[in-house]
């Protein structure tokens, strides 16, 4: 009996230390909020305190297409950001998971709204934004639409880049063109609302609306993160990993590029992670929490010089 109570002991304390690896003695369980956007859009997602002696730095984070709250990076990350200090709520953005997508880009806005202000409602702050895959072009749009002086930085992992050209990569210039003309067209005829099968190679196929797919792809897209970057001046820190097969290493080297003056943009390449980075979650991690720790001393010395 003795022994099978060491054994049950020592599971229980090496899933402790799994959980949190950076101090297991202070693992903090993850909430589930529910949160209501302005447009009237419930959403999930899962909250990780703070520590009660920490500062409370809050940390929003979007995952890609398909993506959920508790997979791919957000299997790992906002627990081992928490584990370090960081108060981290991950969301399901209204299009999560493999369902059908009819809700325009611009939309995601509501979401990240939604979970910022529900940071700030449990006091949070600063507040840093993260996004990983197509949640890249998301976190950019929101900050550059919103101009949230809340946000002290943003956090870019596994950027795709434009969404019509990471198409016209996939398939092709002609065939990238066909498919976007025939949502153009359908949405010129007042058939937004149709339903298209769209192939997306690695990712599958999935069903779009015409009006989703030309919110994504068009000319007057608001999803295009090289634009979006020339306007924004929260420091940012890409994150790319240099065996991604989804999204083009390069696409982090343009968007530093393509900031503006005066931005600070930090770009990191991971040698042999892939999108997710799940054989390099240390090295994420380490990367981000270094540049996050850099983000809080430039604040404190701010905020010493404003005094």
């Amino acid at each position: 009996m003795r022994s099978v109570k060491f054994v049950i002991l020592a599971g229980v304390l090496l899933l402790t230390a799994l959980c949190c690896p950076a101090r297991a003695a202070e693992c903090v369980g993850a909430e589930l909020v529910k949160l209501k956007t302005t447009d009237g859009v419930e959403l999930t997602g899962a909250l990780r305190r703070a520590q009660p002696d920490r500062p409370n730095i809050g940390m929003v984070m979007v995952h890609g297409y398909s993506g959920n709250f508790y997979s791919s990076v957000m299997e790992y990350l906002p627990e081992a950001l928490n584990a370090r200090g960081f108060c981290t709520l991950a969301i399901n953005m209204r299009d999560h998971d493999q369902v059908p997508k009819r809700n325009l880009f611009e939309d995601n806005r509501h979401d990240i709204a939604a979970a910022i202000a529900e940071m700030d409602r449990r006091g949070c702050s600063p507040i840093f934004l993260y996004g990983h895959s197509m949640g890249t072009n998301q976190v950019l749009d929101y900050l550059v639409s919103t101009k949230d002086t809340r946000i002290a930085g943003l956090i870019l992992t596994g950027p795709p880049g434009n969404l019509f050209d990471w198409n016209v990569k996939m398939f092709g210039q002609k065939q990238a063109t066909q498919v976007l003309r025939h949502a153009q067209r359908l949405k010129a005829k007042g058939q937004g609302e149709e339903w298209m099968l769209v192939d997306l190679g690695p990712l599958g196929k999935a069903l779009y609306t015409a009006n989703h797919l030309v919110s994504l792809r068009g000319p007057e897209t608001f999803s295009d993160p090289f634009k979006n970057i020339a306007r924004v001046s929260a420091p940012v820190l890409i994150v790319q990993g240099l065996d991604d097969r989804l999204a083009d290493h390069q696409t982090a080297d343009r968007l530093q590029q393509q900031a503006g003056p005066g931005a600070r943009v930090n770009v990191v390449k991971i040698a042999g992670a892939e999108h997710s980075f799940r054989s390099h979650q240390q090295e994420l991690t380490a990367a981000i929490y270094g540049w996050l720790h850099e983000q809080l001393q430039h604040l404190s010395s701010q905020n010493r010089l404003d005094k």
